[in-house]
């Protein structure tokens, strides 16, 4: 499962439906699911540790870190939004908006090499910040530039000026997207003088506000997010290896289609097993588009099952009892046909 926004995340929403699943003596196996952005690092098991770095506007907060190792070393899963999250800033003036600083996720990225990662794998969304990376890079430039490799997954595969795009969501104002414009040019400009790549003709370098651009100028790697996850937990052989597949994400709607675990996961599992998405609320349209895709899948939409209020209240209970009851019409269908 994905996380619902807002209202659960993905872990809880896992062990929900495996608490379902065993009631029909089902064998769970459970994998929270993450498209890079919000709780990217809750995908992956690991030790975990705590740094202490700079927050937006230059707070002390703390920021997770979790450790895996496998066999090419130990890697270091982090998310700039522990660093530079909104939840770190989410009433800003227009001002705090544009002041936003990345400086955060460098701090993370150094810290976590400082615990003895050799390699960083780093979730980006959900930012506070729309710098274009500048804060972070400053950071990286001053202590020696990337101190291990590093991966950016992304959800979203804007280029480097569409970072203006998702300003407006973080707070600074219409009549200041001109300077957003004016800085992320800038900082385009600068990233190619100063490392020789042209972060604009790369997709995803707008995500997260621009970081993922600062990350490839210093040498980072770009990725789905998705893919990241798909890649490190070997989820394609755990799908073959099932009778079915259940996830899930708050809202399904067309932009589910793109690089978000719904949709992803639905090509995973074409052709292998039957797949069941549980979700908040499903736009028509998206829903008729993944359905001609693919015929191996079906739709639980909270929303139509239980009222869209229930749906938010209680979406763990809704997701559990929508699901127990599609659980036993099609133990019950089954039974039937054998009869």
């Amino acid at each position: 499962m994905d996380k619902f926004r807002g209202t659960a995340s993905a872990k809880e929403l896992c062990d929900t439906v495996a608490e379902v699943l065993k009631q029909f003596d089902y064998v769970p196996d459970c994998q929270p699911m993450s498209d890079g952005g919000e709780g990217f690092r809750e995908a992956f098991s690991g030790e975990d540790f705590a740094a202490l770095v700079r927050g937006p506007l230059g707070e002390t907060v703390s920021a997770s870190i979790t450790l895996v190792t496998n066999d090419t070393g130990r890697v270091a899963v982090i998310e700039s939004a522990d660093a530079v999250g909104r939840q770190h800033l989410p009433n800003p003036t227009g001002e705090e908006a544009l002041a936003a600083s990345s400086a955060g996720v460098g701090e993370l990225i150094l810290a976590a090499a400082r615990l003895g990662a050799t390699s960083v794998l780093l979730g980006l969304g959900g930012s506070a910040t729309s710098d274009g990376g500048l804060g972070c890079y400053e950071f990286l430039c001053e202590h020696g530039g990337l101190p291990v490799p590093v991966i950016a997954a992304t959800d979203v595969t804007a280029r480097f000026s569409g970072a203006r795009r998702y300003a407006l969501q973080k707070g600074v104002r219409e009549g200041d997207l001109a300077l957003v414009d004016g800085r992320l040019a800038e900082l385009r400009s600068r990233y190619l003088h100063e490392q020789g790549i042209d972060v604009e003709t790369l997709e995803r370098t707008g995500a997260a506000g621009g970081i993922p651009g600062a990350l490839t100028a210093l040498g980072a790697s770009l990725v789905g997010g998705l893919d990241a996850v798909v890649q490190v937990v070997d989820l394609a052989s755990r799908v073959e290896a099932t009778d079915m597949v259940i996830t899930g994400e708050g809202r399904f709607d067309e932009g589910s289609l793109e690089g978000k675990v719904t949709g992803g996961l639905a090509a995973l599992a074409a052709g292998r097993v039957p797949l069941l998405l549980v979700c908040g609320s499903v736009q028509a349209q998206a829903e008729e588009q993944l359905l001609a895709r693919y015929n191996n899948l079906h739709f639980l939409d909270l929303s139509a099952m239980v009222g869209p209020e229930a749906a938010t209240r209680d979406v763990v209970g809704s997701i559990a009892r929508v699901l127990r009851e599609a659980l036993h019409e099609a133990a019950t269908t089954h039974q039937r046909r054998r009869a």
